[in-house]
């Protein structure tokens, strides 16, 4: 969608509908669809895709969910700047829980 605001509130509902039905996520493709939001222009839609790749890394500690790597890491913090302060809380802490390989 081009509206920004259903992007935002579409990455937190995929975490939502995460925690009641996984397979369901797996199967329609919404964790890829998480992980594209991270390279979107809008820094409250990289924020909230952030915090609900957190949210359901927490849920399957066992699977590489939410994988950071060096480019990730760049977009995530152009984004920081620019969100709000509870945006920023999520971006820091995915970033402070990152270990280069």
């Amino acid at each position: 969608d081009e509206d920004p605001y259903v992007r935002k509130t579409a990455a937190v509902c995929v975490a939502k509908l995460y925690d009641i039905n996984q397979q369901l996520v797996d199967d329609q493709g919404f964790l890829d669809m998480l992980r594209d939001l991270i390279s979107d222009s809008n820094p409250m839609v990289v924020a909230n895709a952030v915090a609900a790749l957190s949210e359901i890394s927490e849920q399957s500690p066992q699977s590489k969910i939410f994988d950071l790597n060096g480019p990730t890491i760049n977009k995530l913090l152009t984004a920081l700047n620019e969100c709000t302060e509870w945006g920023q809380v999520f971006i820091l802490d995915a970033i402070a829980n990152y270990s280069p390989k």
